[in-house]
């Protein structure tokens, strides 16, 4: 799993490249696979509740 980001200049969804980034996508996907609710992960992570969602897509 790597999770994606939204380019909004070219319009898509691309894979996420940062180092930090995808640690926290693995870990925001790590914690959703443990049940914990995208709201509670987006707190943790101090993130958006939409950038979980982008995080957690395949």
């Amino acid at each position: 799993m790597t999770g994606k980001n939204w380019n909004s200049k070219s319009g898509i969804y691309t894979n996420i490249k940062g180092v930090e980034t995808l640690k926290k996508s693995k870990r925001a996907q790590e914690l959703k696979s443990k049940g914990i609710s995208v709201v509670q992960i987006a707190k943790e992570l101090g993130l958006s509740v939409s950038r979980i969602y982008e995080y957690l897509k395949k």
